[in-house]
This record gives structure tokens, sequence and C-alpha cells, in this order.
């Protein structure tokens, strides 16, 4: 039976600084956490475009 995929997302890929690491079953949760997390420590109410491509960018499946 071959291994699950989930979608990952290392912060530090976009803010060198940050160490903040998750990982999702669906691309749809994973975008939630990093919404909670870019607000809680970044103070990001809301993502900028061109922020989200590059959050997109980082995006892997593992």
């Amino acid at each position: 039976m071959p291994d699950e995929e989930y979608k990952m997302f290392c912060c530090k890929d976009v803010v060198p600084t940050c160490g903040f690491e998750v990982k999702a079953k669906t691309e749809k949760e994973l975008m939630e956490h990093i919404q909670v997390h870019a607000e809680s420590a970044h103070g990001l109410k809301e993502i900028k475009p061109s922020t989200m491509e590059k959050v997109k960018a980082a995006i892997k499946t593992v």
C-alpha cells in the first residue's frame, strides 16, 4: 500500500527567519493553517497576492 501524500509548507521558504512548518492532507486545509500562522506570527490579516504567489510556489507534496 502506498504512503499517503501530504501538502507541506515551510515558512522559511518565504520568510527566511521563520521556522514554522505545516503539513496537511489537502491544500485547502494547508492554506487555513498558513492563514492562521500569517496573522498570529507575522501580523498579516490578509496575505497580499504577491506574497500568496510565493506561498503557493513553496508548497510541496510529500
